[in-house]
């Protein structure tokens, strides 16, 4: 009963959404964004493609020697990187973005090299713009690893594609140049596990001898990019999936995806990135050990992570913007 109350809810939003425009509110809206400054689609009739990146570096080093209470030296290189391709043509906007976020460190005491942090993400969007600053889209979201992630250096616990997460919706979203929020009642959720090697283990909600796990829910997401302050720049998002069908009830079948990264501009070409995020997703369990003992079944967590460093950049536009 609660999860058809939730499903009827968010589909009574979603078409009041659709209904709840006017020539005086698309006039309005044009007002206002030519007071702010903000640029619309591209109206012209043959339309412009933008295409672009940002290309990341990032070094940090720990060393100590004689130090009471010092951990293990190490040395540490990460990338974020970002490729992005646009086409604006009257109401119609098409945005597809390639980001990989990947990072290594060597530790000289045990001498071993090890991962780090590694995630590959593709978002491509399609977009008609219903009125003012909405517009009718359809979203795919898709997202892994790239290179296989090991426990004790020995036992292998992730690879390309396992687990990886494919949401594909239909939705609205509001756009402004500084932020935009999307907002699907209908999205389809895939979990892969598509390794050779993981065909007999289950991963992420996906029982040995399946290779997809499939769900139904809500979608949203919220994304924020702007300078705080001169040379201070934000760029965060929450994303949200709710499984209609998950084993759990209300809460906890909420799938959670929270990154925040701050950027301190130095020079043009170097700064300072401070990056945290946030993940919870029923699905992805975790062994549990008691007094050095694994047990025989595996709870969820919240998972985070945070990462500060010295950044190199690079990055390029085409056609360059004005």
């Amino acid at each position: 009963m609660m999860r058809k109350s939730v499903l009827l809810i968010m589909f009574s939003v979603f078409v009041s959404m659709q209904q709840g425009y006017s020539q005086r509110d698309v006039i309005a809206a044009t007002a206002d964004k030519a007071k702010e400054g903000e640029e619309f689609v591209d109206t012209s009739e043959n339309g412009s493609w933008r295409f672009g990146g940002n290309f990341q570096l990032s070094f940090n080093q720990f060393y100590a020697s004689n130090w009471l209470g010092a951990g293990d030296p190490f040395i540490g290189v990460g990338t974020l990187d970002r490729l992005f391709l646009t086409y604006n043509k009257n109401r119609f906007a098409w945005r597809t973005t390639l980001d990989w976020d990947f990072g290594m460190r060597h530790t000289f005491n045990q001498n071993r090299t090890e991962k780090t942090t590694d995630r590959l993400e593709l978002n491509s969007q399609v977009g008609y713009r219903a009125g003012g600053f909405w517009y009718y889209t359809m979203l795919l979201n898709a997202y892994t690893q790239v290179a296989k992630g090991y426990t004790n250096d020995s036992v292998l616990t992730s690879a390309f594609m396992t687990p990886g997460f494919v949401i594909v919706s239909l939705g609205m979203e509001y756009k402004r140049t500084k932020w935009s929020w999307y907002i699907s009642p209908l999205a389809a959720r895939f979990t892969c596990k598509l390794g050779k090697e993981f065909f007999d283990q289950s991963i992420a909600g996906v029982d040995s001898g399946r290779r997809v796990l499939s769900s139904v829910g809500a979608f949203t997401r919220i994304t924020y990019s702007a300078d705080i302050y001169p040379k201070v720049n934000l760029n965060t998002k929450l994303e949200l999936f709710y499984d209609y069908l998950g084993e759990y009830a209300y809460l906890r079948n909420l799938a959670t995806n929270f990154e925040m990264i701050w950027s301190f501009a130095i020079t043009d070409w170097l700064s300072l990135s401070f990056k945290a995020a946030l993940l919870y997703d029923y699905t992805i369990k975790f062994p549990v050990f008691r007094d050095g003992v694994l047990q025989n079944h595996q709870v969820d967590h919240l998972q985070f992570q945070e990462s500060f460093g010295l950044v190199l950049g690079y990055r390029f536009r085409v056609p360059k913007s004005k």
